[in-house]
């Protein structure tokens, strides 16, 4: 069999209306640091899910948080104020 591929285009941004609500799965080494750093970016305004998950061998604490997000802008900002807290491995 042949099968063609498609080159896959990256610099296509996807269609987002905004307002609306935006999901963040935070990653770090325990749960006090992805908390604070949560706490830190959103300043309490983020909703937390209740459930965390940690990696097989306990290393990792992924979290998940969500936002409503005004615009492109506001949702990048706050992607880059996670990724620059101490401590967070992850943000996706």
């Amino acid at each position: 069999m042949n099968y063609q591929h498609s080159p896959i285009n990256i610099d296509i941004k996807p269609q987002i209306d905004y307002p609306c609500i935006w999901r963040y799965r935070v990653i770090g080494f325990s749960k006090e640091i992805v908390l604070e750093a949560i706490e830190k970016v959103f300043m309490g305004k983020a909703d937390i899910a209740p459930v965390e998950h940690i990696s097989s061998h306990g290393k990792y604490v992924a979290l998940n948080c969500s936002i409503e997000v005004k615009d492109d802008s506001e949702r990048l900002a706050y992607f880059d104020g996670l990724t620059k807290q101490h401590d967070i491995i992850m943000v996706i």
